[in-house]
């Protein structure tokens, strides 16, 4: 599945980059779907192109997350990301480009080949045992590691029932792109204005008194060492949670 184009930016503008043609793809997307209404995806874009003006693509794109932002913080506000990226220093050229190329993106892939795409393009993890999760009960309450940005919430909440990220996840996300990914999820899945996804600094999580190790989960689920996990069982995390069930896949 291709994304847009990011190889005409530099090595400084490159996680802007990043960050914001997964944004554009995900509203599109959102778009295709019937949840927002047709901006992006409209026939030739003639909504803009008749009221734009002297208003760049660059605009354009600002609009869209600034009007996204209202219902998902994150990720499209990047003030709640850590504020490192300004739309401002994306170039008009590429922003040209990305407008030209949306009706090429690929809309209507299965939920589970965007979600792992989008991580793809966020350079993040995608070989995981998403099978060998639990089933979790509507009453449950699931922390997923940092280092997979929800991929494996994502998982149960498509798979399972009576489940939403609202009321049974916590996503630990120890970078912009893991918080970016977690964000995604919530728009594919329709969850607005939670507050699932934590930003975490992995060094602090270490530390007992952790607000995230003060809670009580009944699962703990992350990245296996194996395939690139931070933590270990053994180690730490049946220590930290010693009343949870802990599944590194």
């Amino acid at each position: 599945m291709a994304g847009l184009e990011i190889s005409g930016l530099n090595d400084e503008q490159r996680p802007l980059g990043m960050w914001a043609s997964s944004l554009i793809h995900a509203i599109a997307r959102t778009e295709a779907a019937g949840r927002l209404p047709p901006r992006l995806t409209e026939s030739r874009q003639d909504t803009w192109r008749r009221f734009r003006g002297r208003l760049t693509s660059t605009d354009f794109i600002s609009l869209l997350f600034e009007d996204a932002s209202v219902q998902y913080q994150i990720p499209f506000d990047p003030v709640a990301l850590g504020g490192q990226f300004s739309l401002d220093r994306l170039p008009d050229k590429v922003a040209d480009a990305w407008m030209g190329a949306v009706a090429s993106l690929p809309l209507d892939s299965s939920s589970t080949d965007y979600v792992t795409e989008q991580a793809r393009l966020l350079w993040l993890p995608t070989r995981m045992g998403r099978s060998d999760l639990h089933v979790v009960k509507s009453h449950q309450k699931v922390l997923e590691l940092p280092g997979t940005g929800g991929q494996l919430a994502h998982h149960l909440v498509s798979t399972q029932r009576d489940v939403t990220l609202q009321d049974n996840f916590v996503v630990a996300c120890g970078s912009w792109q893991e918080l970016t990914l977690a964000g995604i999820i919530a728009l594919e899945l329709g969850a607005p204005h939670t507050q699932f996804a934590q930003r975490v600094d992995v060094e602090a999580l270490r530390k007992a008194e952790h607000p995230i190790r003060q809670r009580s989960f009944d699962f703990v689920i992350g990245l296996h060492p194996d395939r690139g996990g931070l933590f270990r069982i053994e180690d730490q995390l049946a220590i930290w949670f010693p009343t949870a069930k802990v599944l590194l896949v």
